[in-house]
């Protein structure tokens, strides 16, 4: 637990109070005399990671899980609806990507001392793979966002960069600081990710980098453009390919870092039976995959295979007018919602899953049913590890049967509905996938409140409206529609 330690040290060295004096407005103005004011990379390194890992409420975690349907609100349905709700982003630039950016700033010319906490290739190249891993979840929940001029010294209204730029500058960087990262020198403090192992952290940036390559695969689709010689770049880099080199954000309750689901009330909350029913393989109106076989994982993400969800999308009048109840319905398994439940950011399935996909594209010559097994038996192998359970026995053939399945429905369908399963409790991702895919074909609200369009987007912080007006104004201006609504679409899925 030494990361999660150290962690916690940061969260309290960056807890920093003020007190206002109002004799002398120089550099002492609003100093707390008790507080700390020359930074400690490794605190500022494990605050990002920790922050980032414990990001919760709505707009930064529950939200993209409702809109795929992973599970259903209760009796405060408001996100299930659709509701029109500003977002929020200030966690993602003050609490985290500042502190990214001035451990890159300072270890181009560090001191003596901050040679101590690492060398300055990976204390850099840590920060540069974390900080575009933050801004790919920006703006593939908003669309163009503040990039360049983001936390600049006298910028008070940055401008919103193209989503287009962004991902370029992303995977950019991605590149840059997998490249700096070298085992032969004094690895990075303050990592509560993958403490201090470089080697892992470059496989975690190659897996991104293909990720993030697919996402653009809409407006980058040829085997030889852009996005395709991204992947296959990385590919031939190394990406993870085993459960010990996955990245997992990891909880301590004796630390106070706990993982953010837990604050979310299961009486609030059930599984979706548009899940349920998709993982029994059932030919009920609310399967909503080609799948037709019994998947384990249900045992998991609920409590059995006779687990049963409740039906998405309805208000609570809604719910008893159709003739439905909460009666009997599962709620999410406490071993995702536990104080100490680890979080998965990225696994070695979910890389295996990509290469399908990119196969099945033209873009690698690797074998579509060996690499959608691949992935099918790690997220299986992933989650017996993970949680402590024993259903990997089950995976080749439930691998097997989906392999068939891809002769009948489509390969395209098949990969994009097993990541929605291999997914599960990572919104954002899965969100991206299916608005990206269509898959699986997920069906709106039936009380929406917003046309009935299941939401392709977050709405901009309204302190973007209020005080950036023009840039904000702009950035809207380059949806479609040109609406700061949720059901607009962002750039990479026009």
């Amino acid at each position: 637990m030494k990361n999660i330690k150290i962690a916690l040290f940061a969260l309290a060295l960056l807890g920093i109070t003020t007190a206002c004096k109002d004799d002398d407005f120089g550099m002492d103005n609003n100093r707390d005399q008790y507080g700390a004011y020359n930074a400690d990379h490794r605190a500022l390194l494990a605050g990002a990671i920790v922050n980032f890992s414990q990001n919760g409420g709505f707009a930064y975690l529950m939200a993209p899980q409702l809109y795929v349907q992973y599970q259903s609100q209760v009796t405060y349905t408001t996100e299930q609806q659709y509701g029109l709700v500003a977002g929020s982003w200030s966690r993602y630039y003050v609490n985290q990507i500042k502190n990214l950016d001035k451990i890159i700033k300072d270890y181009e010319n560090p001191t003596n001392p901050m040679l101590e906490l690492g060398a300055p290739e990976n204390m850099i190249g840590v920060s540069k793979i974390f900080r575009a891993i933050i801004y790919k979840r920006i703006t593939d929940s908003y669309g163009d966002a503040p990039y360049t001029e983001a936390n600049k010294e006298n910028v008070n209204t940055p401008k919103f960069d193209k989503q287009e730029d962004i991902y370029k500058n992303i995977i950019t960087e991605l590149k840059a600081g997998r490249d700096m990262l070298t085992t032969a020198k004094l690895k990075p403090s303050g990592d509560a990710l993958y403490d201090g192992d470089v080697t892992k952290w470059k496989k975690l940036a190659n897996s991104v980098i293909m990720q993030a390559a697919l996402q653009l695969s809409n407006k980058y689709p040829d085997a030889s453009g852009y996005a395709a010689t991204e992947f296959k770049a990385a590919l031939a880099s190394g990406g993870i390919e085993t459960v010990a080199d996955e990245a997992w954000f990891r909880y301590s309750s004796s630390s106070e870092v706990t993982n953010p689901i837990t604050g979310f009330r299961s009486a609030d909350f059930r599984l979706s039976r548009e899940l349920t029913s998709s993982l029994k393989g059932a030919t009920d109106a609310f399967n909503r995959t080609s799948n037709h076989t019994p998947d384990k994982r249900l045992t998991i993400y609920g409590t059995s295979m006779n687990s049963t969800g409740l039906p998405f999308g309805y208000s609570s009048t809604g719910l008893s007018d159709a003739g439905f109840s909460t009666s009997g319905t599962s709620a999410i398994n406490l071993k995702f919602r536990s104080a100490e439940t680890p979080m998965q950011l990225m696994t070695a399935g979910y890389t295996f899953l990509n290469r399908a996909e990119a196969a099945a594209k033209g873009w690698t010559s690797e074998s579509v049913p060996a690499m959608l097994t691949k992935g099918i038996t790690l997220n299986y192998n992933s989650l017996d590890i993970k949680y402590n359970v024993a259903i990997s026995a089950d995976a080749a053939t439930y691998a097997s049967a989906r392999v068939t399945d891809m002769a009948t429905v489509g390969v395209a369908q098949v990969i994009a509905e097993e990541k929605w399963v291999a997914l599960f409790s990572n919104g954002f991702d899965a969100w991206s996938e299916w608005r990206r895919t269509g898959f699986p074909v997920l069906k709106p609200s039936k009380n929406a409140v917003n046309g009935g369009i299941i939401p392709t987007r977050m709405q901009y912080p309204v302190e973007e409206a209020n005080f950036n007006s023009a840039n904000y104004k702009e950035a809207v201006s380059r949806l479609i529609p040109a609406e700061d609504k949720n059901t607009s679409k962002v750039w990479w899925d026009q």
